[in-house]
Order: C-alpha cells, then structure tokens, then sequence
C-alpha cells in the first residue's frame, strides 16, 4: 500500500459529518461489482467528488473531515491533498449503490496498480474515520481504521477523536455534536416508551447507547437482543449528544463491535 501521497502535516487529519448519508435501495455487491474507468475533476471538502463526465460520487465508508483544535484547517487540507493525489490518476470507480438524495454515486475509488481502494488508504494512513454506517465494503476500511488507531496515526493522535470510556464519569460536553467511539460494559438496561438504553458503567454520569423502538427488531434479527447485550463489553460509533445525560443512538448493528469480556 502507497501512502507517500500524503504530507506529513495531514497525517493529523479527518473524520465526522453529523448526518448519516442514505442511499437508494439498488445495492452493488462489494466483490463482484463492475469497474469502469474514470477521471477525476474536483474533490470537496466532505469527500464529495466531481468526475469529468459530470457526474458526482462519494465514499459511504468514510466520515467526512472535520476540524478541531488541533487542526482547524483540516477539511480544506485534506481535500487540498486529495486534489493533488488524485487528479490526472488513471482511476477505476466502483459503483455500491444508486444515486443518494443528493445525486452522488456511493462509490468506491482504485488507483491503477493499487490493490486497496482510496477510502482503505484513507483510513490505514489516520487520514479519515470509518462512517457510522460504512455498508457495503465497509469491513476493510473498519479493519484500516483500527490498524492506524493502534498505531495512533493521523487523527487517532487527535484528543478531539480519542477513544470514550463509557465507564468514566467525565463532562462530555467538548464531544458533542461529533461522531465518536465508546467503549464500555452494559451494566443495565432501561426502558421507555419511545426507546431502549444501554447504560454503561455502574452509576449516574455514565455514558448510555439508545434504540429507538422502531429500530429495535432491527438489532433482534440481528441476534442483538437485550439478554445478548446485558453485561457485554461493547464498543459503539455513532454522534455523541448531550441529553439528561451523555448518549449515543443506535440506529444499526453495524454500530456495536462485542469487545473481549474483561469481567
């Protein structure tokens, strides 16, 4: 895998749109999808993409970059970079779904003589954060992204995307509005009419992960009932808010990775 594409100073970079992108229903398979030849024209500074032919793509693998105080130019730096990178490569591009609501093809992008996509790269080198709901081909880019946070690479350096301990009692009101990872045991779960909550740690000021209960059977069939997920320890992607207390909605099972049980 190249990644001397990319200067130093954005190896600080990337991550996190506060909306979830939806797709059509036309679904591609990762593996066997057709891929057709393409030019790139311009690259935005939330990964959207113009090709030559006019048409618009984006990678649904990845959040976009936002920034922090650390690096407060970071959206326009990285598109700046990728612009560079990319434009005048002999690039293939891999269609995932039909077109979004806002016209953009989800897709995925090859460099010719590169064997991962442009999202992996993105994420293996710290450059961006896996999406709340990658989809389809999101397994490798998840796989990149924990490689490059063990290794504290690019924004995994970042205080502003450290890993959230669920279990601590702490003011999370820097995280707010961010996409963000937690990590915690379910220690209890609560009930109310609208949703289900996941209560990490062992007291008030603990982090919780919600279901609304129109999602709920969502995780059932996914085998994520309430007695699999009592006393698990999880960890969780999704948009921090700041209710009656710190929480982050589930929307997907995609959502939850099952941690190694430590107790």
């Amino acid at each position: 895998m190249k990644v001397a594409f990319f200067s130093l100073a954005l190896l600080a970079a990337v991550a996190a749109p506060l909306l979830v992108p939806t797709h059509a229903a036309e679904r591609f398979d990762c593996g066997s999808a057709a891929r057709e030849n393409v030019r790139l024209a311009s690259v935005g500074e939330r990964f959207d993409m113009n090709l030559a032919d006019g048409r618009a793509i984006t990678f649904p693998t990845l959040e976009p970059p936002r920034p922090t105080s650390a690096a407060p130019d970071r959206p326009h730096e990285v598109a700046a970079e990728l612009t560079s990178w990319l434009i005048g490569q002999n690039l293939t591009l891999q269609r995932l779904a039909g077109p979004d609501r806002w016209g953009r093809i989800p897709s995925r992008l090859f460099i010719a003589g590169e064997a991962e996509s442009v999202d992996e790269i993105l994420a293996a080198t710290g450059l961006a954060m896996a999406s709340i709901a990658a989809g389809a081909c999101g397994a490798n880019v998840r796989a990149a992204e924990a490689a490059a946070r063990d290794e504290r690479l690019g924004i995994w350096a970042d205080p502003d995307f450290a890993l959230l301990s669920g279990d601590e009692r702490r003011d999370f009101l820097a995280r707010s509005g961010t996409v963000a990872l937690v990590e915690g045991r379910v220690s209890s779960i609560g009930q109310t009419a609208p949703r289900l909550y996941l209560n990490l740690g062992d007291g008030r000021g603990g982090l919780s992960l919600t279901i609304a209960r129109r999602n709920q059977p969502l995780f059932e069939r996914a085998g994520l009932t309430e007695a699999k997920l009592l006393h698990k320890t999880l960890r969780a992607r999704g948009v921090l808010e700041i209710g009656a207390g710190p929480q982050i909605e589930l929307f997907h099972p995609d959502q939850i990775e099952f941690m190694e049980d430590r107790h």
